[in-house]
């Protein structure tokens, strides 16, 4: 027999024998080649490029490929390090029959190739099958036209092939070295060398609470809604270190803390229970630390996406309570009620061949920026981050005689005399800057603008534009981009359909907007409609609820290769422990009774420190999805606890399903 009909031979009854750490690494190889083939047949999909608002899910698909990569990348390491590490004696008992390490290495490559060919051209046929339905499902989401048919990815399904190939290559070049480096006693007698106790690593398990307790204040604390967006990922690297430290160090203290309690301690089930788990923990502390990431992982990006889509048609009920609004930016010296006209004139013009009345429009001017609270009712005007926190109003003032009109009122306002509405604490009088305004009286509600939306918004009538143009310049004082005032047109009708109004708005827009603009103008009108921006919304919050799904569909899969190859580890250390507690007198029942509490107890403690960092990221990702005008908590919340019930479901059953496995071995 030639050498290499040997390698192939052994090989392939190599991967046949070791079934039970090869088959899951096979399903993970085809499972992460599938996510692959999927992502790239999406980004090259003629369909996904071309359809309205292609730029948010390109972004979304960009981000997801970016992040598909290092989870592929670390998956695939993950179980080659552990199947490797399983197969150590195999591989001692090779060198010690006579196979020099080129044999080894030789056998190792074609098993490798196996592996390759077989896992990748599963994932691509299988990702080619889910393809369509993955298409639909997103095209389903952002509420677009579904189109029928089959199509393959040859460019894709080469890039993926060339991607395994090259990591791989990667895989075998490591566990090459590992083989090398090692001599096969040593290798032979890897998994039976003696452990010692843990020590109690105070120091490291004050710094992991210290870190996590960090973590959980920035989600706690932080209400400016720039720093949220930027200390987020902060606080993620903080729980992340201060979950790998709880979990390796805290909890060897917390054990043998335990274990000081002698009334506790020497019983005989809390004996055996507490001493072993001692060891269990400080064994697989950096495998529970990693599930309990992954699964926290999964919670987050789940529920908060899928609040963002489930909130979509309450954003564009309160964001967009307009059919229509046009705006555009007036000049200081050009705010009067004649250029209003002028620049209204063409857009009602327009809404009359549709057949709108001028009862139908509204149009008025406002003017309003960002402030700070100094105290009580003084406030200063500020733009950028200090005007983005949930204390900060924002001020929003309409002059009286636009007032009157919107209203059908007929205030009228002396100089310094203002109408307020929606202040915190009502008083007699009202600072801005340096300005004292007195308030004689509380306005009604102001219309709605599309787009218009703030957490918290002071209203204010002032008696006329000369007050506009005197609080812009104090504006002009803070930043050289101070706003300017604009002009607002509403159009509210039941007579059009979408379509109809869309080409209104359109039509509006082009007359709006002549060649050259008036001088009174300094910017284009830019038109809004509530249609359009339900689709804009359904584009971004369907990609983000996709990308949800796609990343917490990776990072699931992660989580349950760790569970069945950390069930298979715990296995074969508890078959021993199993004979050794039976011959110093304990029973089989006493036995099975004690590894059982250890089991569960790792194996749920990765669940319930997933549930508790979900609870503390709350207040964060409330604000986080705020941004993108979902206010509703109670949503956010049922959303969590819905996503938390589903997940613990699942994680159940996978508990249930390598079981199994575990306790096949242990009673062997």
């Amino acid at each position: 027999m030639s050498k290499l009909a040997l390698y192939l031979r052994l090989a392939a009854r190599n991967l046949f024998k070791n079934r039970q750490y090869y088959g899951p690494f096979f399903l993970t190889t085809a499972g992460c080649a599938a996510m692959c083939y999927i992502m790239r047949f999406l980004n090259y999909n003629e369909l996904v490029s071309t359809m309205r608002g292609a730029a948010y899910v390109q972004l979304m698909l960009a981000l997801g490929s970016i992040i598909m990569v290092f989870l592929v990348v670390w998956i695939m390491a993950y179980a080659n390090g552990f199947v490797i590490r399983r197969r150590t004696k195999e591989l001692a008992l090779y060198g010690i029959l006579g196979m020099e390490k080129g044999n080894i290495a030789a056998v190792l490559g074609f098993e490798t190739l196996f592996l390759c060919l077989a896992g990748t051209a599963a994932g691509v046929l299988g990702g080619a099958l889910v393809s369509k339905l993955v298409l639909l499902l997103l095209l389903r989401l952002i509420r677009f036209e579904v189109t029928l048919g089959f199509s393959f990815c040859t460019t894709g399904a080469a890039e993926t092939f060339v991607a395994f190939a090259v990591l791989f290559l990667l895989m075998y070049l490591r566990n090459l070295r590992q083989v090398r480096k090692s001599s096969p006693i040593e290798l032979l007698h890897s998994d039976s060398m003696g452990e010692r106790e843990p020590k109690s690593r105070w120091l490291l398990a004050l710094f992991g609470l210290v870190t996590l307790g960090a973590g959980y204040a920035i989600s706690f604390f932080t209400t400016n809604f720039l720093y949220v967006l930027l200390l987020f990922f902060a606080a993620v690297a903080l729980v992340i270190v201060g979950t790998h430290c709880l979990f390796g160090a805290g909890s060897v203290v917390v054990l043998k803390a335990l274990r000081k309690n002698k009334a506790l301690y020497y019983r005989p089930r809390n004996f055996t229970a507490i001493s072993g788990l001692i060891y269990r923990m400080n064994q697989n502390a950096r495998g529970l630390a990693n599930i309990c990431i992954l699964a926290t992982t999964v919670l987050v990006s789940v529920a908060t996406t899928v609040c963002l889509y489930a909130g979509t048609e309450g954003t564009v009920e309160r964001m967009y309570p307009n059919d229509v609004t046009l705006s555009v930016s007036f000049s200081d010296d050009g705010l009067s009620e004649e250029n209003a006209q002028a620049w209204e004139a063409p857009i009602r013009e327009v809404a009359a061949e549709y057949g709108l009345s001028d009862e139908e429009l509204q149009s008025f001017y406002l003017f309003d920026f960002g402030a700070t609270v100094a105290s009580g009712n003084v406030y200063t005007p500020a733009l950028g981050a200090d005007s983005q926190t949930t204390d900060s109003p924002t001020l929003t003032l309409m002059t009286a005689a636009d007032y009157n009109r919107v209203t059908g009122q007929a205030v009228t306002l002396a100089e310094g005399e203002v109408l307020a509405l929606g202040q915190k604490d009502p008083a007699d009088t009202l600072t801005i800057g340096d300005t004292v305004y007195r308030i004689v009286g509380q306005a009604e509600e102001f219309p709605a603008v599309n787009g218009g939306y703030s957490p918290y918004t002071i209203y204010l009538v002032v008696p006329d534009t000369d007050t506009l143009v005197s609080l812009r310049a104090l504006l002009t004082q803070v930043s050289d981009y101070a706003p300017t005032v604009r002009r607002y047109l509403n159009v509210n009708t039941d007579k059009l359909d979408a379509d109809t109004m869309d080409a209104c708005a359109t039509a509006m827009q082009a007359a709006a907007n002549p060649d050259p603009d008036p001088e009174y103008l300094t910017s284009r009108t830019y038109v809004n409609t509530r249609e359009g921006m339900r689709m804009e919304l359904y584009n971004m919050n369907g990609s983000f609820v996709f990308l949800g799904i796609f990343l917490a569909v990776m990072f699931t899969m992660a989580t349950v290769l760790i569970i069945y190859y950390k069930q298979l580890s715990e296995g074969y250390e508890d078959r021993t422990r199993f004979v050794i507690l039976q011959q110093v007198g304990m029973s089989a029942d006493e036995v099975r009774s004690t590894i059982r509490v250890q089991v569960l107890m790792v194996f749920f403690l990765p669940l319930v420190m997933a549930a508790v960092h979900l609870a503390a990221a709350s207040p964060m990702l409330m604000r986080m999805v705020s941004v993108f005008g979902v206010t509703n908590s109670q949503l956010f919340f049922l959303c969590c606890l819905v996503t938390l019930a589903g997940f613990a479901l699942c994680y159940v059953a996978v508990y249930a399903l390598t079981s199994r496995k575990y306790y096949s071995i242990v009673k062997r």
